[in-house]
C-alpha cells in the first residue's frame, strides 16, 4: 500500500474515532452526524490547508444556518433551499469564504430536510454549529499532532538524492575513463521525471499555506528550476558521450574528464575549474576521428551544466542557465 494513502487513511481514521467518541461523551450534542460532518470537511490532506479548511466550514455553517433560519420563515421545501443557496452564494463569495459554500449548502439541506424544520429556532441553529466546529476542530488537532508532515526536510531529501544519483554516475563514468568498467548505462528521463515532479508537488503546496515565506527565503523554487534544467541537459549530455563514444583511457587534462570533474566538484560544494576551449576539443577532434560538430555540441552542454550546478552550490541566488 502506498505510505502517504496509508498515512491519510489512519488520519482520517483517527479524526473519526476521537470525533465519535467526543459526542458521545458530551450530552449537548444531539446529532453526532453534525460533528462527523465537520470532521469530514476539515482533514485535508494538505495539512496546510487544514486551518483553511476548518475555518471555512466553520464560517460556512454559521452563514448557512443564518441564511436558512431566515429563509425558513418566508418559503418551503426545495424552494426554500433554492432561496438559500441563491443568497448563500453571492454572501459567501463578498465575504471570501468561497470554500465554506460545500458545507453551507450541506447545513441547508440538512436544516429544511428535518421532519419538523418549520420549528427551527435559533438555539436549533446554534447547537448544530457547535456540533460542526467540534468536527472541525478535531480535524485540525488531527493533522496538527498526529502525522505532520515536513515538506522541507522532504525537499532536501530529494535535493540529497538527486545529488547522490549524479555523484554516483560521475563516479561509474571516472571508472570508464580510466578503463576499469565499462562505460555506464545513461540515467533515463524518468528517474529525474519522477523526483522534479514530486519537488514541484511540494513547492507549490508550500506556496499556498503559511510557510511560503520560509521556502521563498530557502529559494527553493528558484533550486526547483535549476534542478530541471540540470536534469534537462544531463540527459542530452549522456546522450552526446554514448553518440561520440571516445576511446579511454582519458588524461586528467582531457576536455571530457575535466567537465566531468567540475561538476563533481560543483556537487560536493567545491569550486570547479575550467573548462576545455573550443581549440582544446579541435585539438581532440583530429587525432580520435570523431566529427568536430558532436565533440562541439558536448561541449556546450558542459557550460549550462556546470552553471546551474554553480547556482545550486550557492543557494539558488543565480537565474536558471537554459
Amino acid at each position: 500500500m502506498n505510505a502517504l494513502l496509508l498515512r491519510n487513511s489512519l488520519k482520517m481514521a483517527t479524526a473519526i474515532f476521537v470525533t465519535a467518541a467526543l459526542a458521545e461523551h458530551f450530552a449537548h450534542i444531539q446529532f453526532v452526524y453534525y460533528s462527523l460532518t465537520g470532521t469530514l470537511f476539515a482533514v485535508d490532506d494538505n495539512d496546510d490547508q487544514t486551518w483553511k479548511a476548518g475555518a471555512s466550514r466553520i464560517l460556512g455553517t454559521v452563514v448557512g444556518g443564518l441564511i436558512t433560519f431566515w429563509v425558513h420563515t418566508i418559503a418551503s421545501g426545495w424552494g426554500g433551499v433554492l432561496l438559500s443557496l441563491l443568497f448563500m452564494i453571492p454572501v459567501l463569495r463578498v465575504l471570501g469564504w468561497s470554500s465554506g459554500l460545500g458545507t453551507a449548502a450541506t447545513i441547508c439541506l440538512m436544516f429544511l430536510m428535518i421532519p419538523s424544520y418549520t420549528a427551527l429556532n435559533w438555539d436549533y441553529v446554534f447547537g448544530r454549529t457547535i456540533d460542526t466546529a467540534l468536527g472541525c476542530a478535531v480535524g485540525i488537532g488531527t493533522n496538527v499532532l498526529f502525522w505532520p508532515k515536513n515538506r522541507p526536510a522532504e525537499l532536501q531529501a530529494i535535493e540529497a538524492s538527486l545529488q547522490a544519483r549524479l555523484l554516483n554516475q560521475i563516479q561509474a563514468y571516472r571508472a570508464w575513463m580510466t578503463e576499469q568498467k565499462p562505460r555506464p548505462e545513461p540515467l533515463s528521463p524518468a528517474q529525474f521525471s519522477e523526483s522534479l515532479q514530486r519537488m514541484q508537488q511540494l513547492v507549490t503546496m508550500e506556496q499556498t499555506g503559511p510557510a511560503a515565506h520560509q521556502l521563498n527565503r530557502r529559494r527553493w523554487p528558484q533550486r526547483l528550476m535549476l534542478w530541471q534544467q540540470v536534469g534537462l541537459h544531463w540527459v542530452q549530455w549522456e546522450r552526446l558521450v554514448a553518440a561520440s563514444d571516445l576511446p579511454t583511457p582519458m588524461e586528467i587534462n582531457h576536455p571530457l574528464r575535466r567537465g566531468l570533474e567540475g561538476m563533481a566538484n560543483l556537487l560536493m560544494g567545491q569550486r570547479a575549474g575550467a573548462l576545455a576551449t573550443s581549440r582544446d576539443w579541435n585539438a581532440l577532434a583530429q587525432p580520435s576521428g570523431r566529427p568536430l560538430l558532436l565533440l562541439l555540441a558536448l561541449a556546450e552542454e558542459l557550460k549550462p551544466l556546470q552553471a546551474n550546478l554553480r547556482s545550486l552550490s550557492h543557494g539558488g541566488r543565480s537565474r536558471p542557465c537554459p
